[in-house]
């Protein structure tokens, strides 16, 4: 019977962090697509709008981008948040609950040091990253790979280098394991 609940709690601690990947998924998915048809929503008023002069047209259009754009790291950052919130309440209820075993309430608390660390080390690139000098950027660990979103329209190889060198001496991964993206003003 013991080990019977023992299996029980942990099958379901592993379904809730499961559930909480697919939910970052389908968010970060649906992040994408609403860009896109921002984006397209910004080319057609632009187009509509082309009787204005060209600079005060052209001004706007950047910076109705570049609060696209930030709209979309707030929003990476917000899912991102919301979906750990969600996992930390999951695991704190497993190791606040009495009738679950002492091994699994361990293992939820060790589940709730690797994501408080995590996030901290996502935080901490982030700022590093733009204390190099980019707009914005996102960083998400998972399982020893490091994906990282940086606000900017192009990256050189110099730029790459930098922050794989930077993601790669506060995780320790290796640079294959840094996967690096840009995403345009």
């Amino acid at each position: 019977m013991y080990l019977k609940k023992k299996s029980i709690a942990i099958a379901s601690l592993v379904l809730l962090i499961a559930i909480a990947f697919v939910i970052n998924y389908s968010y970060q998915n649906g992040i994408n697509k609403n860009a896109s048809s921002k984006s397209n929503n910004l080319n057609t008023q632009s187009v509509d709008k082309s009787q204005a002069s060209s600079s005060t047209s052209s001004n706007k259009q950047s910076e109705a981008t570049t609060a696209l754009s930030s709209g979309l790291f707030s929003s990476y950052r917000q899912d991102r948040d919301v979906n750990r919130s969600r996992s930390l309440e999951a695991l704190q209820e497993i190791v606040n609950n009495k009738n679950t075993s002492q091994e699994t309430r361990d293992e939820a608390q060790k589940q709730i040091i690797k994501l408080t660390e995590t996030n901290q080390k996502e935080l901490i690139l982030e700022n590093l990253i733009k204390a190099k000098g980019f707009q914005d950027a996102i960083v998400l660990i998972d399982n020893n790979t490091a994906n990282v979103i940086v606000q900017a329209d192009k990256l050189s190889e110099d730029e790459v280098a930098k922050i794989q060198d930077v993601v790669s001496q506060q995780t320790g991964f290796p640079l294959d394991n840094i996967k690096i993206m840009n995403r345009m003003n």
